[in-house]
């Protein structure tokens, strides 16, 4: 008897573990859908198609990009709708930001 009350124990832990990631990833779903709903107010539609295409090519940077348009915009530092040519300015900021420079010392002997 007490090996079915383990096991019933262990089958509701299990299923109330996977309740709380289901929850969890409808929360995450609900916040991106949400995201994407300003991001397509606040970007012109060429921008926002070039920032879907960041999406699908360099996940990371879309974040990056995708958070700075939300965070200018809830901050009311947007005056107008993002072009795609201030959207690529963001890019190759963002790009440059993060790269090293790689400099090469030779070490005599």
């Amino acid at each position: 008897m007490e090996e079915n009350d383990s096991q019933d124990s262990r089958d509701s832990q299990a299923e109330n573990a996977r309740s709380a990631q289901l929850e969890e990833l409808r929360r995450a779903r609900a916040a991106e859908l949400q995201a994407r709903s300003v991001l397509k107010q606040i970007l012109e539609p060429a921008a926002y198609e070039r920032l879907a295409n960041i999406r699908a090519a360099n996940a990371e940077l879309y974040s990056q990009l995708a958070q700075l348009f939300l965070y200018l915009a809830q901050n009311g530092q947007l005056k107008s709708r993002v072009s795609e040519a201030q959207l690529k300015e963001f890019v190759s900021r963002l790009i440059a930001k993060q790269r090293r420079e790689t400099k090469i010392v030779r070490l005599s002997k």
